[in-house]
């Protein structure tokens, strides 16, 4: 179900605008006005997003905006008759005639049109105001996010119009910005009950792991947890739970390797199916992690990593325990999601075969990075595409080669791929997790792709690794990437799961 948000601005006092709509004094300003820029540019008008540099940026929460006519017709005077044309428009008025097809005026019971609204599909449904349609709707929010101006003006329209009737919302997020201003944000206190989330310290060690799983999907058993927390994988500020009653009813795994200042990746995502709604409480709980882990210095929000079986849609009971984890990595600002396919090579299947096209030599580790710059151009994986457009290929290609650098595998395992007449053709860099043996990082420079020098690069990986003693070597790819899929499957390699990865989008390029 879609999700109404009443997001307005407000003074200290309560009121969202001055006694005859007046707003102009609301400033829009410094690093609140960034923050707002970054996570709501939707909600900026169009006459204002060409000046403040939107034009083309894609909406990041709504696809709908509800007016009511006060709220409308300040635009209209102005001459705007479509304030918001990069979003579905409706405005709330039973005497305003229409002034523009791709406004909707609604005349009827707002409160069932929104509840109808809010069952179909789409993204997030922004409350634009103003006090009397929200008045009217206060049953139907689900969420506010109130931007508090450091002013205060003695009298005007407030935040809401309605008879007097207490209604409980819950703070789930609050930040000052150093213009004095602060958003906070809160979910309907009906949504999830009173709870008590923090994160764990060793005092809590066995009732986390008491906590399973029983649902078909991917997560953390007892005796691996106990075992990488001796490692320091796993740690107690680390994971994070929601109490009811002082029992446990939520629990959140990250997980880092030994030698990281910060966790990497959430593991396990778990919420009991006694919780009204699981995904707003696994919101709640990510959230709360991530905020934590910035606070503490973290350079990106760690991804979220939900392992699943193959054809896992298919399965109703797997669907669903994918479903309530994806509303909540989104809800949780996890927005950009991939799919992966984990594969497996073993014995059984043979070494693949090799051309002999290739020569394939040692290098310095500047020429590694010399030809990860070269095949990042053009890469079908999502990781390697979304780095190099906020990043640049010297930054990607840098990043990559620290990573596996990083890694457990053997720095002597790694290849250049080289054409007989000593051109470059690309890169074979075998490595290995905490767990066991993997592809690494193969890649084909983009002269010299669509001629089956991935086939001759990914045996080479495949045979060092069993000189090298292994017995499984697993390897990933992006579900998009098919013609890498095709050369695992041509290669001997078999799906074994699917992986969904949910992680925070990149950060625009400075310009």
């Amino acid at each position: 179900m879609r999700k109404l948000t009443y997001y307005v601005g407000t003074t200290l006092d309560g009121f969202i605008a001055g006694p005859d709509g007046q707003f102009d004094f609301f400033p829009f300003e410094g690093d609140l006005a960034a923050a707002l820029l970054a996570e709501y540019p939707e909600t900026i008008p169009a006459p204002a997003r060409g000046p403040l540099g939107l034009d083309g940026v894609a909406n990041k929460r709504f696809d709908t905006v509800l007016m009511g006519r006060a709220t409308y017709e300040p635009g209209l005077a102005a001459g705007v008759t479509s304030p918001y044309p990069h979003l579905e428009q409706y405005v709330f008025s039973r005497t305003l005639a229409p002034f523009d097809p791709a406004v909707e005026v609604v005349s009827a019971d707002p409160v069932a049109f929104v509840r109808d609204l809010k069952q179909q599909d789409g993204e997030g449904i922004w409350l634009c105001g103003g006090a009397n349609l929200a008045g009217q709707l206060l049953d139907e929010i689900d969420e506010l996010v109130v931007k508090r101006h450091p002013i205060v003006i003695g009298s005007g329209i407030p935040l809401f119009d309605a008879p007097f009737r207490p209604d409980r919302f819950r703070l789930t997020d609050s930040r000052v910005f150093n213009t004095g201003a602060a958003i906070t944000t809160y979910a309907k206190e009906t949504s999830i009950p009173t709870l008590l989330l923090r994160p764990t310290t060793e005092a809590d060690l066995d009732r986390v792991t008491a906590v399973t799983v029983d649902e078909p999907v991917g997560w953390i058993p007892a005796d691996r947890y106990l075992e990488e927390i001796k490692e320091g994988m796993y740690r107690p500020e680390w994971t994070w739970i929601a109490e009811q009653d002082g029992r446990v009813v939520a629990r959140a795994l990250w997980w880092g390797r030994a030698t990281s200042e910060h966790p990497l990746a959430l593991d396990c995502l778990y919420v009991d199916p006694s919780v009204a709604d699981r995904a707003a409480l696994g919101a709640a709980l990510i959230s709360a992690g991530l905020r934590a882990f910035a606070e503490q210095g973290a350079a990106r929000p760690p991804l979220y990593n939900l392992t699943l079986p193959n054809g896992w849609r298919e399965d109703p009971a797997t669907a669903a325990a994918a479903d309530w984890r994806r509303d909540a990595a989104l809800a949780a600002g996890l927005t950009d999601v991939v799919e992966r396919l984990r594969l497996e090579w073993t014995p059984e299947a043979g070494l693949p075969a090799s051309s002999g096209r290739l020569v394939f030599t040692e290098g310095t580790d500047e020429e590694f990075l010399d030809v990860f710059r070269r095949i990042a151009v053009g890469s079908l994986d999502g990781e390697t595409r979304r780095n190099l457009a906020t990043m640049g290929p010297e930054a990607t290609a840098r990043e990559e080669v620290d990573f596996y650098l990083g890694c457990p595998g053997e720095r002597s395992w790694w290849r250049i791929a080289r054409t007989p007449d000593g051109r470059v053709a690309g890169l074979a860099l075998p490595s290995a997790t905490p767990y066991g043996r993997n592809v690494g990082y193969l890649g084909v420079v983009p002269e010299l792709r669509g001629q089956g020098y991935v086939d001759d690069v990914l045996a080479e990986i495949t045979r060092v690794q069993v000189e090298a003693g292994a017995e499984l070597i697993t390897a990933t790819t992006d579900t998009d990437n098919a013609p890498m899929a095709a050369a695992f499957a041509r290669a001997g390699y078999r799906t074994a799961q699917t992986r969904l990865i949910w992680s925070a989008p990149e950060p625009e390029p400075a310009s």
